[in-house]
C-alpha cells in the first residue's frame, strides 16, 4: 500500500503553467500490523498491541481492506466534525499517519514509542471511534445503516469521486470500522 492514487490532481503555477502532482490515498485496513507494516516492524508493533491490548484478535479472518479515498478528505472529516459535535477525540485528534484503533474501550488516543517509527504509534479505541461515528452521523444526517452506507459508497465510487471527500471519508471509515468490531481486530488508517 503505497498511499499514492493513480489519478493526477491539477493545480496552476504562480508562472501561470499547469502543474500535475499524483493525488494521496487512504485506506483503511482491519486485520494485524502484517497486514500494514513489514518485516520487524510488524513484529515490533504487534508485540506493543499484544502487551498493551491483549484481548485484541490476532489475524484470523485475513485482512479487510476499504476503497481508496483522497487523504484530504481525513482533514476535511475532521474539520466538519468539529463543527458538529462538541468532542470527539477519537476523530480529531488523530494524524492520518501511523495511526490504530484497537476493540478496546479507553479514553484518550494513546502515543506509544515503537522502535524505528519516527513518531509515535497513534492508538485510538474502536468502541469510542464507532460512537463519535454514530454522534457525527445524527448531526451531520448522515446514514449509519450498512446498506445505506454502501449505497453512498458506490454512489461516489460509479463517478462522484472528487466530491464530498469528508463523506466518502466518513463512509469507508464507517464501513471499515464496523469490520473491526465485528471481527475483534484493529483498525489501520493507512497513508
Amino acid at each position: 500500500m503505497d498511499g499514492i492514487d493513480e489519478r493526477k490532481s491539477t493545480t496552476l503555477s504562480r508562472r501561470g503553467g499547469v502543474v500535475e502532482f499524483p493525488v494521496v490515498s487512504l485506506t483503511f485496513v482491519v486485520g494485524s500490523a502484517t497486514d500494514v507494516f513489514a518485516g520487524a516492524l510488524a513484529e515490533a508493533i504487534d508485540a506493543e498491541l499484544r502487551k498493551q491490548f491483549p484481548s485484541v484478535e490476532r489475524d484470523s479472518h485475513g485482512p479487510y481492506e476499504s476503497e481508496p479515498v483522497e487523504a484530504l478528505g481525513w482533514r476535511q472529516l475532521q474539520q466538519r466534525v468539529m463543527q458538529t459535535l462538541e468532542m470527539a477525540p477519537q476523530l480529531t485528534t488523530v494524524d492520518a499517519y501511523q495511526a490504530v484503533y484497537v476493540p478496546v474501550a479507553h479514553e484518550n488516543v494513546e502515543h506509544v514509542p515503537i522502535a524505528n517509527l519516527a513518531d509515535p504509534l497513534q492508538i485510538g479505541s474502536l468502541p469510542a471511534l464507532i460512537e463519535e461515528l454514530r454522534r457525527f452521523a445524527a448531526g451531520a444526517s448522515l446514514p449509519t445503516d450498512d446498506v445505506e452506507l454502501m449505497q453512498l459508497a458506490a454512489h461516489y465510487l460509479e463517478g462522484d469521486f472528487e466530491s464530498d471527500l469528508d463523506v466518502q471519508t466518513y463512509v469507508q471509515l464507517f464501513l471499515s470500522a464496523k469490520q473491526a468490531a465485528v471481527r475483534n481486530q484493529a483498525l489501520w488508517v493507512v497513508v
